[in-house]
């Protein structure tokens, strides 16, 4: 905190530990220090977290970017560099850490951004324009995509990414207190198995996709299994694999549309 506050790197806090610390820079870091005292995210606290290598701009009611997240963007640019301009939806984009990414990432590429919370997209909007992408970005608020169905999209989308809420009901209660009580509960819960809105996503996306592009889903511990084994989408996709994460977890599952 007080290397952002100071905007001095670590080394140099070292090297001139008697160098005076302005009062009103004394007064935002006792500040900051109360806040992050009190339970509340450092990310929030700083304003910033970084993604993919990129600083993204956060802040209360948007959720925090994970690593893990980052394996969303991995699976996206080895599908989506097969297509010359490839169109690419993020649903749930929250800070925009996705959309951005991949906006960076594939510099022919156009993407459409969603979420359900104008707090969200007013974030992310501005970490497009800070990270020079927001030309090929389009963010909208609604539910899901069920508010994209007139606007042309239909056999468009060769890829699409989502990091949807995946908190179980049971789970809620042991999650850490900087996460329970600090990030927004519309971003983590989802549902009494942490699938609900994974579920409608398939069904309500199907139209949009490429024959042969792909939806990929980030997912909770023992969730994978558990979406891939369900039927009622299993005609309009394949399974293409599921990757797992740096803690073991099987995090990420790869849908493709059959034609």
């Amino acid at each position: 905190m007080l290397e952002e506050i100071l905007g001095l790197s670590r080394v140099e806090l070292y090297a001139e530990p008697d160098r005076p610390v302005p009062s009103s820079d004394a007064q935002r870091f006792s500040r900051a220090v109360q806040r992050r005292a009190d339970g509340e995210p450092l990310q929030y606290v700083l304003g910033s977290q970084e993604f993919r290598g990129l600083v993204f701009t956060v802040r209360p009611g948007v959720l925090i970017p994970r690593p893990e997240t980052e394996l969303l963007v991995e699976e996206a640019v080895l599908h989506a560099g097969s297509y010359p301009h490839p169109l690419i939806l993020d649903v749930g984009t929250g800070s925009g850490c996705l959309a951005v990414s991949l906006a960076h990432e594939l510099p022919t590429a156009t993407v459409l951004a969603t979420d359900r919370s104008p707090c969200a997209i007013a974030v992310a909007r501005e970490n497009a324009v800070r990270h020079g992408v927001a030309p090929r970005v389009k963010f909208s608020v609604g539910d899901l995509v069920t508010h994209l169905s007139s606007d042309g999209l239909t056999g468009k989308v060769a890829v699409l990414v989502a990091n949807l809420p995946y908190i179980r009901e049971d789970e809620w209660k042991a999650l850490p207190r900087d996460v329970r009580e600090f990030e927004p509960k519309l971003a983590l819960d989802g549902g009494p198995d942490g699938l609900l809105y994974h579920r409608r996503l398939l069904q309500d996306a199907q139209r949009m996709m490429k024959a042969g592009g792909v939806v990929i889903l980030e997912v909770g511990v023992g969730q994978a299994r558990l979406l891939c084994e369900e039927r009622p989408w299993s005609e309009a996709y394949r399974l293409h694999r599921i990757r797992i994460d740096g803690q073991g977890v099987e995090r990420m599952v790869c849908l493709e549309r059959q034609g």
